[in-house]
């Protein structure tokens, strides 16, 4: 009788036990937004270049037109980095439209920090240049 009770006991707290985990994996999940992918994905990795002060990866998530102009005036990017200490973006992709070779991507952006402000509707337009995705003129 009394091994009955435990395995009764113990298939009870199994069972328990799995539909927890079943419950907390499943919130989890639907509580994670899907990460942007390919045109998006660029805008959104090259605000985190900004507030990483990465310059590399700021330099690297541009166009070859765009990166030759800040090449040849590394004190812009130096500006744009100081300019964005303390701050962190939050970007709201709107839409991405998208050829071959050409995406136009629509976003809302908000920073907070240091210099809050926040811009409603930008236009991205970004190349596919070497099998990635960088930001253009």
């Amino acid at each position: 009788m009394l091994s009955l009770y435990m395995f009764n006991s113990m298939t009870n707290n199994v069972s328990f036990k799995s539909i927890i985990l079943f419950l907390a994996v499943l919130i989890v999940s639907c509580s994670k937004s899907e990460a942007p992918s390919g045109p998006a994905a660029a805008v959104v990795a090259t605000y985190q270049a900004l507030e990483a002060h990465d310059s590399v990866g700021f330099m690297q998530s541009l166009s070859e037109d765009k990166y030759d102009v800040y090449a040849m005036n590394p004190e812009k990017v130096t500006a744009i980095l100081n300019n964005w200490k303390g701050d962190h973006a939050q970007v709201k992709i709107l839409n991405v439209t998208q050829n071959d070779s050409t995406a136009t991507v629509l976003y809302n952006l908000t920073v907070t920090g240091s210099h809050p402000r926040s811009r409603d509707s930008i236009l991205a337009r970004l190349y596919l240049q070497d099998g990635e995705w960088k930001h253009g003129y």
